[in-house]
This record gives structure tokens, C-alpha cells and sequence, in this order.
């Protein structure tokens, strides 16, 4: 048996509500079980998630963002991932530029293709990975190679081993 806690709901915004359905009705299937409003360690003992599952999955991401401290970064118009993306900030018809990669940035990028932004670049600091999984990285390492997302094949252009150097804004403060 294995379990798993959803601690948060994922907004509508982020999935659409019928997708995010079937997954976990898929997952129900296959015996996960949800605990939702748990928090291990205060409502939920871990004792008793190490004694009830033959394994426990512990997922979490970053919850301070990291900021860029260049030159115009206080302009009007600039947003960290999560501000962007729990708080519904409209990217319809603007010119969105997504700096970073990974699952937040492909969410990023999901969520203003669904918005309809005017366009979408996505700027990576990293050089642009290979293909097919480097031999530098051999199993049971994470794979270095080119990772595309869903929201990846709905458009935009992915731009490699781009270093922000600093915004540029209008004169009313704007970026």
C-alpha cells in the first residue's frame, strides 16, 4: 500500500478541474490514499503514517522565492512565479517573459498560454541540455537532458544560458 497527503488544493486556475479530476481518480484506483488537511507532525503523527504505509511520499517546493537584485528590479510589472500564479495575475495580452526553468516555470508558461498572452519567452541561465540523457549523468544520477513540458509544446521561445542583468522601464515606473 502506498500513501500520500494532499495538503493543498490546486487551484482551478492552475489545472483545469476536469484533468486534475481524473488523475486522482486514476491514483484512487491504484490504491494511493489522500489525506487532505494534513499537516505531519501536528494533526497528523508521523508515527502513524510510518506504521499505516508501506512508504510515505514528502513532496514540497520552495516557499521564499529567490529574488534578482539588478538594477530596475522594483519596476512596475515584475512578479515572483507564485504571485503570478495563486493570485491571478492576467497575462492576457501581454508580453510575458518567464525567467527560470523547471515545473514552476513550465506552470508559468502554461498559465499564460491559457491567458492568452500577447507572447511568451522563457530564459534559462543554464546552456540548453542534450536530447538524450548526457553520459555525464548516468543512472541512478538526475539525468541531464532536455526536459518539455506540455506548456512547452503550446508555444512560446525557450531562450538558453540568458543571464538578467537588469529590467528597463518607461518613465512611469512600468517595466
Amino acid at each position: 500500500r502506498i500513501g500520500g497527503l494532499l495538503r493543498y488544493g490546486i487551484p482551478d486556475f492552475k489545472l483545469e478541474k476536469h484533468v486534475l479530476d481524473r488523475r486522482l481518480d486514476l491514483m484512487d484506483q491504484e490504491g494511493v490514499k489522500f489525506q487532505t488537511n494534513a499537516h505531519v507532525g501536528h494533526n497528523v503523527p508521523a508515527e502513524d503514517l510510518k506504521k499505516e504505509f508501506d512508504a510515505i511520499l514528502l513532496a514540497g517546493g520552495a516557499e521564499s522565492p529567490r529574488d534578482l537584485k539588478v538594477p530596475g528590479r522594483g519596476l512596475e510589472g515584475i512578479h515572483f512565479a507564485m504571485e503570478f500564479l495563486e493570485n491571478q495575475i492576467l497575462a492576457t495580452g501581454k508580453r510575458v517573459v518567464i525567467i527560470g526553468g523547471g515545473d514552476t516555470g513550465a506552470d508559468c508558461l502554461g498559465t499564460s498560454h491559457r491567458q492568452k498572452a500577447a507572447s511568451i519567452h522563457q530564459f534559462e541561465i543554464m546552456p540548453m541540455p542534450p536530447a538524450e540523457r548526457s553520459p555525464s549523468t548516468p543512472w541512478p544520477l538526475w539525468p541531464l537532458q532536455l526536459r518539455t513540458e506540455s506548456a512547452h509544446e503550446e508555444g512560446g521561445i525557450r531562450d538558453w544560458a540568458i543571464n538578467t542583468t537588469h529590467f528597463t522601464g518607461d518613465k512611469d515606473g512600468h517595466v
